[in-house]
């Protein structure tokens, strides 16, 4: 089977579904089942698709929704509003308008820094978080660093099985299972006017003008929440200084459980998913969590 065969086949067992929310449409992927709530939400420069893997693991004992945020995947792609107050009331529109209460929110780096603000000012929307490496704090070092990916020509490829070479020989994404990477490729990538491939997700969500003061510091929010979190680190990053106090609040909070996945980087979800969809379904089921898989 070619590159290109294996990328077309891939089965897409979600059922796209669509909402306009604060006058935005979104897209959302209802994977359906009869188990409880779960929303997921990726971070910066990903998709609803990104959680492929990740799902197909768990979506028989729970029923998840994918959520594209604005300006990413299928969603729409407005030329501002994403900061993280905007962002925040985006995914609490939505919430609202679906009357998802007391749901398992999962949050992936800044998809879980906009949870963690919602979990604070409306407490009965989660019930639980799971949280992927969202930054603990943000300030102007980290948004200056991101908003640089809005600067220059964007990267483009000519067809599928070149951009799956790309992503196979990446030192990041070629860490990634295989069919995570075929996923992407099938999902996230999107045909420009001319045939070549970008990926999903909007320029003007890293500009500048939507970083330039919009700093976030999670601690206080962590320690205040008072509902069962899962705090899932990558062992590349788990001793970086804004992660420092996490030790601390899982030693002091009964609610509170950190959890490193062992040869992942900062999409642990896509690097490792079985490993993080294995750390969910134990977080659920009130399992003791070990320090590491």
């Amino acid at each position: 089977m070619s590159a290109e065969d294996s990328i077309t086949e891939l089965p897409a067992d979600g059922e796209d579904r669509f909402v306009i929310v604060r006058g935005v449409r979104l897209r959302y992927v209802d994977w359906g089942g009869d188990g409880p709530l779960m929303l997921l939400q990726h971070g910066d420069m990903r998709t609803a698709r990104s959680w492929d893997a990740m799902v197909r693991d768990i979506r028989h004992d729970f029923h998840v929704l994918s959520l594209d945020a604005k300006g990413h995947g299928d969603s729409e792609w407005p030329t501002e509003g994403y900061k993280f107050s905007e962002r925040v009331q985006d995914l609490e529109a939505f919430c609202d308008t679906l009357g998802l209460r007391n749901i398992h929110g999962v949050g992936h780096s800044s998809g879980g820094v906009v949870m963690s603000l919602l979990a604070d000012s409306r407490p009965d929307i989660f019930s639980r978080l799971t949280l992927l490496e969202p930054m603990v704090t943000v300030g102007e070092e980290f948004q200056r660093m991101v908003s640089k990916r809005a600067e220059g020509p964007r990267r483009t490829w000519p067809d599928r099985p070149t951009l799956y070479e790309y992503l196979k020989a990446h030192p990041v994404t070629g860490r990634w299972r295989d069919d995570v990477v075929r996923d992407v490729v099938a999902h996230e990538a999107m045909e420009l006017p001319d045939g070549s491939l970008d990926m999903k997700w909007a320029t003007a969500s890293m500009d500048w003008g939507e970083r330039e003061g919009d700093y976030v510091d999670l601690n206080p929010i962590l320690w205040r929440l008072g509902i069962p979190i899962m705090f899932i680190m990558s062992d590349e990053r788990r001793h970086e200084r804004p992660f420092s106090g996490l030790d601390r609040m899982s030693q002091e909070l009964p609610a509170f459980n950190v959890i490193t996945i062992n040869d992942s980087s900062h999409n642990m979800y896509m690097n490792r998913p079985s490993a993080v969809s294995g750390a969910i379904q134990a977080f659920v089921r009130g399992e003791t969590l070990p320090g590491a898989v």
